[in-house]
C-alpha cells in the first residue's frame, strides 16, 4: 500500500485474495489416462466417435431384446427387480430423449417462422432445400 496515496491501493481491498469458482457446476469431465485405462489413446479415439452414453444406450437396447426373448421361456423374469429397474431406467431415458427432441423441433419451428418474417426469399429457399417427397 502506498503511504503517499493510500486510496491508490483500493483494488486489493475490492478483490478477494483467493477466488475459486467452478465454471460449470455439476459438470465433470472424464480423464482417460494410464491409471484408469490399459489403452488410453484407443479409448479416447472410441469415445470421440461414440460417447459412453451412446455405447451404453446400444447395450441397453440389446439387453431389452434379450430379456424379451428370455421372458418367452421364463415369464417370471419380468418380475425380477433388476430387470424392472433397467426397464424403468430405459423408460426415463427414452422420455428425456423425446422431450429433448420436442424442444429441438419447437426451436426449429420458431427459427423458421422468424426467418419467414425477416426474409421471405431465404425462407422459401430453406423450405425448398428441405422439401421431402
Amino acid at each position: 500500500m502506498s503511504t503517499l496515496f493510500p486510496w491508490f491501493d483500493w483494488p486489493s481491498t475490492a478483490v478477494p485474495s483467493s477466488l475459486n469458482q467452478p465454471i460449470l457446476p455439476g459438470w465433470s469431465f472424464l480423464t482417460v489416462n494410464e491409471a484408469n485405462s490399459s489403452a488410453p489413446d484407443t479409448e479416447k479415439r472410441i469415445v470421440a466417435q461414440d460417447s459412453y452414453g451412446r455405447q451404453i444406450g446400444r447395450l441397453m437396447d440389446v439387453v431389452e431384446i434379450l430379456v424379451r426373448e428370455a421372458e418367452k421361456t421364463n415369464p417370471d423374469l419380468s418380475g425380477d427387480k433388476c430387470v424392472q429397474d433397467l426397464a424403468d431406467l430405459k423408460a426415463r431415458i427414452d422420455e428425456a430423449k423425446a422431450e429433448a427432441q420436442k424442444i429441438r423441433q419447437d426451436r426449429l419451428i420458431e427459427d423458421l417462422l422468424a426467418l419467414k418474417r425477416q426474409d421471405g426469399g431465404k425462407f422459401a429457399a430453406v423450405m425448398k432445400a428441405v422439401s421431402l417427397p
